[in-house]
């Protein structure tokens, strides 16, 4: 008999039990992709060699590249999901062979021509790297701000001179994405062949390495030219739209690097448990004690939070681009916070052993090393907060939207297939605010676990409107500081929108998802990160979480919303 076709999400699964089958047990010592190995590569500053070439093996350029041109990529949450595999082991290959090659082809897919595009597509189906350049948005890293320019050259060539002081994968990528300004100031993208930093005696070179804190193996090269001819078929889209690509380009990237670096957080957790698992009942880090139990269940709540926003903005870079900046913003804002304060959580579990670097609670040190890392770059965190400044000005009152609220294939981590990426969409800013205004347009749970926090989350909304109103009228011009304090409520808002969206439209027949005990960990540690500590605590839901949290340390599953079978 004919087995019957795969559908998508069957097909997502067998790669992803593919490669976490081939990566095999971190904890093994046998492994040589084992805990050991990767922190042996880190310490030497390198990526693991047999970590390399499992990639090329697996073939994990083809997720970067979309189907009509040979890969596997299909939509934004799907591919965060096969490189949080990655990124559990370690996230500097998962930066390098990922989301560096993100970065690059993005900008290619949304404005490259069909020769560029074959050209990139056929470079990672290789298994080629790729290395990029973005210009600064305002309020971005003064690390990477330094500026590309070109000037007019001859034989309709242009001249490309300036220097980048941090680019991953410089020194070994096929090609290079460069934004470089014009004496008119207008941006444009270019992408250059990266054979011209290896050429003797061309007026290009390679700047000494730059050592960095985490995912120490990475290797972050700067570049410098003076003079260097580019062809005119380098240009990128039409000249002067450099921004304007970097900007569709955004919210795939300002979603896909925190989604992808749940991973790091779940071994942080795992290596955590294991630990507290380890410890007799009278030790203080033991699995008996309220500290550490609340400290292992507050975790795992914000590990499934931070899935639950990341999940609805992958989803809205393909269901509603017109309000996919701000929610690409609000996981790029939000996510980094919520995973290194949970981290520093469980570090007080560890206790001196947080700050090992070796055995087997070393692969926590690198995590809480390598999560800072991956909130930089053009579209970091500083840069997200001014989007959400920017959308709070403009629609001070988060309305719902002339079209309703949020569609429940947002919500959904196991949904058919969605309708294609539109680049060109993503720039658009559509009125109102299809998430956040679900707090108050949707009916209350009728679970007393979720209706108390909920409540908190509406009357939370109804107080940041009337904030952000008196603090961005129409008219105020460029708004200050006062603005800053509103975005860390609205990230928390969206986040529990989230949450409670995901919750709901799992349904009673949804296994763990379905189930109150989680939301209502996660709403009630929300209400107390605003401030507005709700009438009751989770009680019994937090017992029933911390169950689900030894279940799947013991079954070995992931600690996100997809309970992966995981190699340890």
């Amino acid at each position: 008999m004919t087995a019957p076709p795969l559908t998508d999400e069957s097909a997502l699964q067998q790669r992803i039990a593919g490669l976490e089958f081939g990566l095999g047990d971190l904890d093994d010592p046998g492994n040589p992709l084992g805990t050991r190995q990767f922190l042996a590569a880190d310490a030497a500053g390198r990526i693991l060699p047999a970590a390399d070439r499992l990639a090329d093996e697996f073939g994990l350029g083809a997720e970067v590249v979309p189907t009509a041109l040979g890969g596997r990529f299909t939509q934004l949450d799907a591919f965060a999901r096969v490189l949080r595999v990655i990124f559990r082991r370690d996230a500097a290959l998962g930066l390098g062979r990922g989301m560096t090659a993100l970065q690059t082809a993005a900008v290619v897919w949304a404005g490259g021509d069909e020769q560029q595009r074959r050209s990139v597509a056929e470079s990672l189906l290789a298994g080629g790297r790729l290395a990029c350049a973005y210009p600064a948005p305002d309020g971005g890293n003064a690390f990477l701000s330094n500026q590309l320019t070109v000037v007019p050259g001859p034989h309709g060539r242009r001249l490309l001179s300036g220097r980048k002081e941090a680019l991953n994968n410089a020194g070994e990528a096929g090609a290079l994405l460069l934004f470089a300004a014009d004496e008119a100031g207008r941006t444009s993208a270019f992408l250059v062949d990266g054979e011209v930093l290896g050429a003797g005696g061309t007026p290009a070179r390679l700047l000494p390495r730059r050592v960095t804190s985490g995912v120490r193996g990475c290797v972050v090269r700067g570049v410098e030219f003076r003079d260097l001819p580019l062809e005119p078929d380098a240009l990128v889209g039409e000249e002067g739209n450099g921004r304007l690509l970097a900007d569709r380009a955004f919210p795939v990237l300002r979603v896909a690097g925190p989604a992808m670096a749940l991973g790091s957080a779940d071994t942080a957790l795992r290596t955590t448990v294991a630990f507290a698992r380890a410890h007799r009942a009278r030790s203080r880090a033991s699995l008996q004690t309220p500290r550490t139990r609340a400290a292992l269940v507050g975790a795992f709540a914000d590990l499934l939070l931070c899935d639950c926003l990341a999940l609805t903005a992958a989803r809205a870079v393909h269901l509603l681009p017109g309000h996919s900046q701000v929610l690409a913003a609000a996981v790029k804002y939000l996510l980094p916070t919520v995973l290194t304060d949970a981290l520093y959580d469980l570090s007080v579990v560890l206790g001196s052993e947080a700050h090992s670097d070796h055995g087997g609670h070393g692969a926590f040190r690198k995590s809480a090393r390598d999560l800072p890392m991956i909130g930089l770059g053009g579209g970091g965190s500083a840069a997200s907060r001014r989007e959400l400044v920017r959308h709070l000005t403009r629609d001070p009152a988060l309305r719902a939207p002339a079209a309703g609220c949020a569609p429940p294939e947002l919500f959904t981590p196991f949904g058919d297939r969605l309708p294609p990426l539109a680049s060109a969409a993503l720039t658009a800013r559509d009125p109102g605010d299809p998430l956040v205004a679900a707090l108050v347009t949707d009916a209350l749970p009728d679970h007393p676990e979720l209706a108390v926090p909920a409540r908190e989350l509406a009357a939370e909304l109804a107080d940041l409107r009337d904030a952000a109103t008196a603090a961005l009228p129409p008219g105020a011009g460029e708004p200050g500081l006062r603005a800053h304090a509103l975005v860390d409520r609205y990230a928390l808002l969206a986040a529990g929108a989230a949450a409670l969206g995901v919750w709901r439209h799992a349904g009673p027949d949804g296994g763990f998802l379905g189930d109150p005990a989680w939301a209502a960990v996660v709403l009630h540690r929300l209400v107390a990160r605003l401030g507005a500590a709700p009438e009751d605590g989770p009680g019994p839901a937090a017992e029933r979480l911390l169950d689900e949290l030894l279940h799947r340390f013991d079954d070995a599953r992931s600690y996100d919303l997809y309970a992966t079978a995981v190699g340890r």
